[in-house]
């Protein structure tokens, strides 16, 4: 997940009334400066920087997390490929990792979707999070040399 990106998170009409789906929305707009727009849904739109975006991003490494998404016995998460640089250990509390996994981080990510980090290029599409790095490889408005 690119830095600064925004991220969408939908949420159905049938899970709130109107007023509590107005209220969310204007939380969300304060909270956040995001944008919002209504569809079959209510799109929450939620900037990369808020605390969400911190917790889908491997402390060691920065990246984005994709599954498995590991987490200490403490809460802290991490990337699969650094669990193994980390020799096992959480870095932040040091206790031994084993094999937990944190599936409530893994759903969360799971029904958010991104915008394109090439959206100032052009691109106008919300991809699902599991999705970015695979549409950001194709996508048309990507930038490429000229052979």
């Amino acid at each position: 997940m690119s830095f600064g990106s925004k991220i969408f998170m939908e949420i159905s009409e049938s899970q709130s009334t109107d007023s509590e789906s107005s209220t969310a929305k204007d939380e969300f707009e304060n909270i956040n400066h995001g944008k919002v727009s209504t569809n079959s849904g209510v799109k929450v739109c939620i900037s990369s920087t808020t605390g969400l975006h911190k917790l889908l991003q491997c402390p060691v490494c920065t990246n984005s997390i994709y599954p498995p998404i590991h987490q200490c016995p403490n809460g802290h998460t991490l990337c699969s490929s650094c669990k193994l640089r980390v020799q096992n250990h959480c870095p932040t509390c040091r206790p031994e990792l084993g094999n937990t996994r944190c599936l409530a981080l893994e759903k969360v990510a799971e029904s958010l979707e991104l915008a394109c980090k090439y959206q100032n290029l052009g691109c106008h599409e919300n991809i699902p999070y599991y999705s970015e790095l695979k549409h950001e490889q194709l996508c048309k408005f990507r930038p490429y040399d000229c052979p």
